[in-house]
């Protein structure tokens, strides 16, 4: 698969760090992809990123799920149940929801 094929790896705040970032996504779309594209800024190109993912309930995350969270106000369950609730509305946590971990620079 060439990198134009890759999906995207979209984000509502482009804030990272380097290191371990992690991004909790809603069901299971994610869950076992490989590898996608990233953009870090808007205005420059889409890198290639290795993902590791893992698949589970929201309501039993821990803050050590979240450690490597990308957004600091997800780095907790109550923080990122919040943030979840505004990009995916009527998001309940009880839903399934993929963990998606990726290395930055």
């Amino acid at each position: 698969m060439s990198a134009c094929e890759l999906p995207l790896l979209d984000f509502v705040n482009l804030q990272f760090h380097p290191g371990r970032n992690t991004s909790v996504r809603r069901g299971e779309r994610w869950h076992g992809v490989s590898r996608a594209q990233l953009r870090r800024h808007p205005d420059e190109p889409a890198i290639t990123v290795v993902l590791s993912t893992r698949l589970l309930r929201f309501d039993t995350l821990t803050c050590a799920d979240l450690h490597d969270e990308h957004d600091p106000r997800c780095r907790s369950p109550d923080g990122l149940l919040q943030v979840l609730r505004q990009i995916y509305p009527g998001f309940d946590a009880g839903e399934m929801v993929t963990l998606v971990h990726f290395v930055l620079d």
